[in-house]
């Protein structure tokens, strides 16, 4: 990997070209939201890194020459185009497969960086340089204003129990695990880990993607904001999905985790899982889908199975591997 060396502001360099981190970007269509994660890339108080932006669309577009204009200007920052296809998993794909750094780390256009967060995920990634990706909470960016999301714990997750708690959507949901949020292994990503659709799966290629990072190793997850994460009302990369295709797609995702599982005798079945989930999401449902599938919903708590797996859900939630003794604090990490 070459020497790692210090410059006189204490961040981290290598003696050879490859950066340290590379930013994969991809971007379609949002000149203004762009600009915002580049400038985000850019106030970093770590150096140690490469900017790849992939554009969805041709030269031609306005997305493009905003990237080519900051690329002309800092030599970190270059701009490919996706020529493989259409769309959210290709893009993604083209970005992280041009990075050259150690470590990938994704940020979708609508979102941005927070101050600080390539140098603590850098520090992290020093000292935790076997396992196969991070993710951190995010600060979650509403048309009301944005909820911050602050914290000082990180925990080391092994392969088992990073799947065993995106089965159960344990404490990875509350944290909020997102592409974004996501810093990956270089080496998982060439071993031929990548962005995939599984089945009927089309809203949920996100989820798919971290069971697949998953599967390559162990996870470290950082309960601190390291990225503003933008919920507001505009166009989303990931298409929108009805209750019912959500619904769809989470017992395919529970099927492919479950067979996944070492110790299935620990956890309730796919279905059962689907149907405590569904009683879970039942508040924020009511009104927003038909009264005869809120019905459905509701009755499943009657069930005894479903019951034991909502609880063991719950337990999940509040419930992880023991805290790696670290200190966040002012975007500088010391192990």
């Amino acid at each position: 990997m070459g020497s790692l060396q210090t410059d006189r502001n204490g961040n981290a360099r290598r003696s050879e070209l490859r950066p340290f981190i590379s930013i994969a970007l991809p971007t379609f269509r949002r000149p203004d939201m762009l600009r915002r994660a580049i400038e985000s890339v850019l106030g970093q108080d770590f150096s140690d890194w490469e900017l790849v932006i992939s554009d969805d669309e041709k030269p031609a577009g306005e997305s493009w020459q905003v990237s080519s204009e900051y690329a002309r200007r800092d030599p970190r920052i270059r701009v490919v185009e996706n020529r493989e296809g259409r769309g959210q998993v290709e893009n993604t794909n083209n970005a992280m497969l041009s990075c050259r750094g150690h470590w990938i780390k994704l940020l979708h256009d609508d979102d941005w960086l927070a101050p600080g967060a390539l140098r603590i995920f850098a520090g992290l990634a020093m000292a935790y340089p076997a396992v196969a990706f991070m993710t951190s909470t995010s600060h979650l960016v509403q048309d009301k204003g944005i909820r911050y999301r602050r914290g000082s714990d990180v925990y080391l997750y092994s392969s088992q129990e990073c799947l065993a708690d995106l089965y159960l959507a344990g404490k990875t949901r509350l944290l909020g695990i997102v592409p974004s949020t996501l810093l990956v292994n270089s080496k998982v990503i060439k071993a031929g880990c990548r962005m995939r659709n599984y089945e009927s799966i089309r809203w949920g290629v996100d989820q798919l993607f971290f069971v697949d990072l998953a599967c390559h190793g162990d996870m470290v997850a950082i309960d601190d904001g390291l990225v503003f994460y933008d919920m507001t009302d505009h166009a989303c990369i990931t298409a929108d999905g009805s209750f019912a295709q959500i619904d769809r797609e989470t017992i395919d995702l529970k099927r492919l985790i479950w067979s996944l599982l070492q110790n299935k005798e620990e956890f309730p079945d796919p279905e059962t899982m689907v149907r405590a989930l569904r009683v879970a999401r039942l508040r924020g449902r009511i009104g927003r889908q038909p009264v005869s599938a809120t019905i459905r919903d509701a009755v499943q708590i009657l069930r005894p199975s479903v019951l034991r797996a909502a609880n063991k859900a719950v337990r999940a939630w509040a419930r992880a591997p023991g805290a790696i003794t670290v200190v966040l604090s002012s975007g500088s990490i010391m192990i």
